[in-house]
């Protein structure tokens, strides 16, 4: 890709994870500007990667007091931006704010933040005639006992702001939603997740059986020209806490061209044009629903898997976008390889004493990628505690999705170990 040397503002720049998403901003030819918080990790990137500029501005959760805030910030320090872009969820709603007040490409806040806000996905869906379950929103344990008598059973309660399925849980029946609101309170809040800076409200809304979805979606003058699509496991319900997915999906064709059709129509409806977006559906017994818009790609190796599969980069698709510059894509008519994501959880409550994998050999496009997270010696919390503790993630390719499993299975052969606390 050559773009020159254009100068990228990032909103955010999330945990540390993603750091390798900024050095390949940077090797297609990017200087990057990064906004974000006094002591973030990502002042590092300015001596790891050259031409980096870093800017700190405080964070409140308001979007527009935030957004004035990174506009100030940038206006002192002289930067004159190309563009502007995030990868993080807490962070769309300001980027988008802040493109718009510079007058660069990118997408609408308005529909943005009927996406950031669940509550607001669920009112525009239904006002735009497209299907989706029954929610309400709730902010005291009577509100959710009033909202269960119109939503009915079985429901989710989950939090209006929220990633990676925290606070989020299946609830069967009236008797369970005293206990369901008291665990769901104890995790939505701003002290143990700065994503609920943006709003502590929940909301109830009617359970979607089936096969859950991801759906990564690439727009350019509000068309989709690419979309890829994942197909997550079981989730241990209560909880919806991701066990792993695969890629490509071996779900119906059928069923998932439908529900990309879907996601592909919702994000237009709410009126998104541009860039790379991150839609989570299922494919239930009544057709296809939408779970999710995400104004952003896809969070963890999602790139990386994408590319392995279908030879397209999103990071570059997102930065085209960002610069209003036409995408250049050339995905593989069939898949390249096939690549499965696991996600370890703690097995039950104590402490942790062995964290035990095999070694494999790297096969296909994406290789071997062990992300380890656990620590011997930590006390951890098991599928009782409803959201058990993440202990490791294994992402890796194979040369189809049978080989792909096999070579997971292998690597992950020994469960963790836990000790009685």
């Amino acid at each position: 890709m050559t773009v020159g040397e254009p100068t990228v503002v990032v909103v955010g720049a999330g945990y540390e994870g993603k750091r390798h998403y900024y050095e390949r901003l940077a090797g297609l030819g990017a200087r990057l500007v990064i906004v974000d918080e006094p002591g973030h990790w990502s002042e590092s990137l300015v001596a790891d990667i050259a031409d980096t500029k870093w800017v700190a501005t405080p964070i409140s959760g308001d979007p527009d007091v935030d957004a004035g805030a990174i506009l100030s910030a940038l206006e002192r320090s002289g930067v004159r931006a190309d563009g502007v872009l995030t990868f993080f969820e807490n962070y769309v709603c300001e980027a988008a704010r802040v493109a718009a007040a510079l007058e660069l490409p990118g997408n609408p806040p308005e529909a943005v933040d009927a996406a950031r806000s669940k509550v607001r996905t669920r009112e525009m869906s239904t006002r735009l005639g497209l299907p989706t379950p029954k929610a309400q929103r709730v902010r005291s344990l009577d509100e959710l006992f009033a909202a269960a008598g119109d939503v009915g059973f079985p429901a989710v309660v989950k939090p209006e702001f929220g990633a990676s399925a925290a606070g989020v849980v299946k609830v069967d029946g009236v008797e369970s939603l005293p206990g369901v609101y008291k665990l769901v309170r104890a995790v939505v809040t701003p002290e143990q997740k700065a994503i609920f800076r943006a709003g502590s409200d929940l909301l109830l809304e009617g359970y979607l059986d089936g096969v859950e979805f991801d759906v990564d979606l690439i727009l350019q003058d509000g068309e989709c020209v690419f979309s890829s699509v994942s197909q997550n496991w079981p989730t241990a319900e209560p909880s919806f806490q991701e066990t792993g997915l695969h890629l490509p999906p071996d779900h119906s064709k059928r069923a998932v061209r439908e529900l990309v059709d879907l996601s592909v129509r919702t994000v237009q409806s709410f009126g998104f044009r541009r860039g790379v977006l991150h839609v989570e559906g299922k494919c239930t017994s009544h057709g296809p629903r939408v779970i999710e818009v995400n104004a952003r790609m896809g969070g963890a190796r999602i790139h990386q898997m994408v590319e392995a599969v279908w030879g397209v980069d999103l990071i570059e698709a997102q930065l085209r976008s960002c610069l209003g510059l036409p995408q250049a894509l050339k995905p593989n008519r069939k898949p390249r390889c096939a690549v499965v994501n696991a996600i370890v959880h703690a097995p039950a409550t104590g402490r942790l004493a062995e964290l035990p994998f095999a070694d494999v050999a790297p096969e296909g496009g994406m290789g071997v990628e062990l992300d380890v997270f656990g620590e011997v010696g930590q006390e951890v919390a098991g599928p009782d505690g409803t959201f058990a503790t993440v202990l490791a993630e294994l992402t890796l390719s194979g040369k189809n999705l049978r080989r792909a499993r096999a070579m997971a299975a292998q690597v992950l052969g020994e469960p963790p170990r836990i000790l009685p606390a």
